[in-house]
């Protein structure tokens, strides 16, 4: 869902609704989690992709380049 929206801030409402296709009543430190597994993923081909906005959500920014 990042990669369909990059440089666009998304909440973490709006990526827990699209990415499990439902209304997320869970731990909303579900996303946090896969959020770091994926950071730790691509990190280690460049610089970080993944921007967290403060008590909004995340952003993926594009590779320069």
């Amino acid at each position: 869902y990042l990669m369909s929206n990059p440089r666009r801030v998304l909440s973490r409402a709006q990526i827990l609704d699209h990415v499990w296709e439902y209304d997320f009543a869970g731990d909303a430190r579900v996303l946090e989690t896969y959020v770091s597994y994926l950071r730790r993923k691509l990190d280690k081909f460049g610089p970080s992709l993944i921007v967290t906005v403060r008590g909004v959500g995340y952003a993926l920014r594009e590779p320069k380049g």
